[in-house]
């Protein structure tokens, strides 16, 4: 079976995704796509719009053969740790094929990579009045003369420093995007494709009827049925403010990423008078030139997942591919890699699993729930992948957990 492999979030699928899909079939002429997706929350440190199993359904119904979830120790992470994880998951399976969009599609991102060892010496990270990524940005600039600022530019250089690190064989194949930019805020009435950004949006300022040219049957059918974190930040905020009250400096600065005294400011803000008003008061009060938005967001989910940096580091040495679902295509791959994949298959989440392996998922699906529009089903304990099987019509087939 030709196999390609895809890294993905579809926060919400939307018709980009498809396309994707079907372009990286024809790019690569493969007949099965294998999708690693990120779980519960995706790498900003926000709640997926819907939860894994939705999206799953939504992949599944439109040409994503098997879903492999990228545990949260990865998903939930910087572009070069987020790359490196999926990479790896990618390569346990034996997939040697992997498409992802790109700003700019034309440049080779592993020559790049090669040329780019020597960029953390460069005297860029001196300065302290700009984020990592832009001091890393710079330097490689000035050593390759490509600009490196687009996200999914930034993306596709990590997956290549990662197969280069990993020393793993793996063709890189970048498409162009289309139709949109990442961070589009915005689309007109008679748009077929749309960015996620301008997706969540328009559902966040309740236009829901804007996006049904710009998502297929199976999101569109989700909106209206299945739980959402549409309006996430007021719990979100709720149950923040209350660990950021209670918790000691001490046990605050244990929290994965709390650097720099990170853990004095957000505090410090939060016990303030008259304090913040809401989540997005607070999140602009704490921000820093030194720290981007989604490095401020992801730290403060640690913080409400209580997750220390040593319990970080020991889930990353663990990794483990975590099924969530597959076509008859998909289930007949499994079979073929069951006997040579390098990594842990798992199906069946019991307690012992979410309380050692999968405890950080585990973890992470139960605050989904808290701050979903109705907590939804259990994420983990019990649930078992989706198998589902194509039909002819449009809404695309059927589905049963096995």
């Amino acid at each position: 079976m030709k196999v390609v492999g895809l890294v993905t979030e579809y926060n919400p699928f939307h018709n980009g995704h498809r396309y994707h899909i079907q372009q990286a079939k024809a790019v690569t002429g493969a007949d099965v796509v294998v999708a690693v997706m990120s779980g519960n929350f995706v790498q900003r440190g926000e709640p997926a719009l819907f939860d894994k199993w939705t999206r799953t359904q939504a992949a599944l119904a439109n040409g994503v053969d098997l879903v492999i979830e990228l545990p949260t120790f990865y998903a939930v992470q910087p572009s070069h740790i987020f790359a490196e994880g999926a990479v790896r998951l990618l390569a346990a399976m034996g997939i040697k094929d992997m498409v992802f969009g790109s700003e700019h599609a034309e440049v080779d991102f592993l020559k790049l990579a090669e040329q780019a060892p020597s960029v953390a010496s460069g005297h860029a990270f001196q300065e302290k009045n700009q984020t990592f990524a832009q001091a890393y940005a710079t330097q490689l600039a000035e050593e390759t003369g490509f600009v490196l600022e687009d996200p999914n530019d930034i993306l596709a250089f990590g997956y290549a420093k990662a197969v280069l690190k990993l020393g793993v064989e793996m063709t890189l194949h970048p498409i162009q995007r289309v139709a949109a930019g990442y961070h589009d805020q915005g689309f007109a009435d008679d748009q077929t494709i749309a960015s996620a950004s301008s997706i969540r949006l328009a559902l966040h300022k309740g236009k829901f009827e804007k996006v049904q040219s710009v998502v297929p049957a199976a999101t569109l059918a989700a909106l209206t049925t299945a739980p959402n974190t549409i309006a996430f930040e007021t719990p979100f905020w709720q149950l923040l403010k209350y660990r950021l009250t209670t918790d000691t400096i001490g046990q605050l600065g244990q929290v994965y990423q709390m650097a720099e005294g990170l853990e004095h400011r957000l505090a410090a803000v939060t016990l303030g008078e008259p304090g913040p008003k809401n989540y997005q008061n607070f999140i602009k009060t704490v921000k820093s030139k030194r720290y981007t938005f989604a490095r401020i967001q992801r730290t403060l989910l640690y913080t409400l997942l209580n997750v220390k940096v040593d319990q970080m580091q020991a889930a990353m040495q663990d990794p483990y591919l975590r099924i969530l679902g597959f076509t008859d295509a998909g289930q007949t791959f499994l079979s073929q890699i069951k006997k040579t994949v390098t990594l842990p298959l798992i199906s069946k989440v019991d307690q012992n699993l979410a309380k050692a392996n999968l405890r950080l998922d585990y973890k992470a699906g139960k605050l989904w729930q808290m701050l979903a529009s109705d907590g939804g089903q259990q994420q983990d304990v019990t649930r078992q992948p989706i198998h589902f099987v194509h039909s002819t019509k449009a809404d695309g087939g059927s589905t049963n957990e096995i």
